[in-house]
């Protein structure tokens, strides 16, 4: 009787002892999901210490973040305003020949200004071309031939390596030609694809002659040029650098920091679309021991995959002690979006950049005065890179004047900037134009208006007004008799009196 008792003591415990159902991973493809992709671009917060990778996260972070495009493409629009040639002591014909050019150089300075701003290092050149005054201007001789330059471009500073020499303030430019320019040159116009460009060779030739003899005369197949007789435009240079400060600079190591939070952002949001399911089936009073029963739900659910698509509805049939859970990471530092405002401030503080001028709204509400006064840094560095360009400016003219024989050059400037409030200019304007300081036509530049659409509309108008018997000046009360009238009535009234 007790080694029954016993027997069955032992096939009890043996029976509480057994082993629970494995736990699986079954992966399911949901043609719905498209993976993340992390460019390696940015990976670090190191700032690199070589100027061409410098300027290549510089051109990064301008493409990819949203503070830092908005501010360099708001700097670029706000500081190139149309440019105005000042006659001075210019004849009609040498004053007509620079202002057909203002159109040219007016999308060139532009394109300088965004790489000023990327990279601090524009190296501007131009091929000179001789064309008929009327090509120019319906108002020049058509026999007339005039030397201007065409075709104005500056080159990648990626390509472009600079170096000092013993006397101050003088640097070495050289060029780095790249593989496939060597070989169209000695080639003679070849193109990759095996057919030929003669017109682009020959252009090379005429207007590079110099270069185009050292490409063909090299036995290797990397060539750097020194740059002779050139006018960079350069910002800001350290006395011990040889390569300018790119105007990025100082925001980079918070442009960095921001990317990085953002990474973490997505690789939260990737683990909540790639959700785990967890499955359990059984407890602690009805334990799982059966693993057909596990086949048996997986197969089930195995089941909507196999047309290749997810259904969103699908029957199962389980017992009670079933239980499907979704395990998501915690969502909380993902949607507090409170973690990027000290970045974004810091990144706005490098840029020297008001808020007001980003989104047209300050971070608070109910916030006045101080507009003014915050536009006082991006207007510095705007006139800065202004004074640069109209520097460089003269010295074409110069060249002009010197290859067509002219005796003068006129004046370029630039139109004023308008960065403060509308009403506040209008006033000033009001005040220097009833003192007689300034024109009709700055009066209305200063707000906005056109003179001469301005003059033709009136122009217009008035005839129209005499063609209607329409009075051009309101009536108002107490206003003078010959207000209302028109001058002929006015007349007769003072005839007959």
């Amino acid at each position: 009787m007790v080694d029954k008792k016993n027997s069955e003591i032992i096939t009890a415990e043996k029976s509480d002892t057994s082993k629970l159902v494995k736990a699986s991973v079954n992966v399911l493809t949901d043609p719905t999901q498209s993976s993340l992709v992390f460019t390696s671009t940015v990976d670090k917060m190191e700032i690199p210490k070589d100027y061409h990778k410098l300027v290549k996260v510089c051109r990064f972070f301008y493409k990819h973040d949203p503070i830092a495009g908005t501010v360099i493409n708001k700097m670029v629009d706000c500081a190139i305003t149309p440019l105005e040639n000042r006659k001075s002591k210019c004849t009609d014909e040498e004053y007509e020949v620079y202002n057909a050019l203002s159109e040219m150089l007016q999308e060139f300075y532009r394109n300088v200004c965004l790489e000023y701003l990327l990279s601090g290092l524009v190296v501007p050149h131009y091929e000179w071309v001789r064309k008929k005054g009327s090509d120019l201007s319906p108002k020049l001789n058509s026999r007339r031939r005039i030397v201007v330059p065409d075709n104005i471009w500056f080159r990648d500073p990626a390509t472009i390596t600079i170096k000092n020499s013993p006397i101050p303030n003088k640097k070495y430019f050289y060029v780095e030609v790249d593989p496939d320019t060597i070989r169209f040159i000695k080639s003679k116009g070849k193109l990759k694809d095996g057919t030929f460009d003669k017109e682009t060779y020959d252009e090379l030739v005429k207007n590079y002659p110099e270069f185009v003899k050292a490409v063909q005369e090299l036995t290797g197949n990397r060539l750097k040029v020194k740059l002779e007789d050139i006018r960079p435009i350069l910002s800001k240079t350290l006395p011990e650098d040889a390569y300018p400060i790119p105007y990025m600079e100082n925001a980079l190591e918070s442009l960095m920091h921001k990317r990085n939070m953002r990474k973490m952002d997505y690789s939260i949001a990737s683990r909540v679309i790639a959700a785990i399911q967890l499955i359990k089936l059984g407890n602690d009073e009805y334990p799982c021991t059966d693993e057909e029963d596990f086949v048996d739900i997986k197969n089930q659910m195995n089941y909507r995959t196999l047309s290749g698509q997810s259904e969103r509805i699908y029957q199962l049939f389980a017992n009670h002690t079933l239980q499907i859970e979704w395990v998501y990471p915690d969502t909380a530092a993902m949607l507090n979006q409170e973690k990027y405002r000290s970045i974004e401030d810091d990144i706005i503080s490098a840029f020297g950049f008001p808020r007001t001028l980003i989104t047209g709204e300050t971070l608070r509400s109910n916030v006045q005065g101080g507009s003014d006064f915050a536009a006082f840094s991006p207007i510095a560095t705007m006139e800065t890179i202004r004074d640069k360009l109209i520097d460089w400016t003269i010295e074409l003219y110069k060249e002009i004047r010197d290859a067509n024989g002219f005796k003068n050059y006129p004046i370029p400037s630039f139109k004023p900037l308008r960065l403060y409030r509308l009403m506040d200019l209008s006033m000033i304007g009001q005040s220097l134009y009833m003192e007689g300081n300034i024109s009709r036509q700055t009066r209305m530049e200063i707000v906005g208006l056109d003179f001469e659409t301005e003059l033709e509309r009136k122009k217009n108008e008035q005839q129209r007004f005499k063609d209607e018997g329409i009075p051009e000046a309101p009536v108002v009360p107490f206003s003078s008799p010959s207000i209302g009238k028109q001058p002929d009535q006015t007349l007769e009234r003072e005839e007959s009196q």
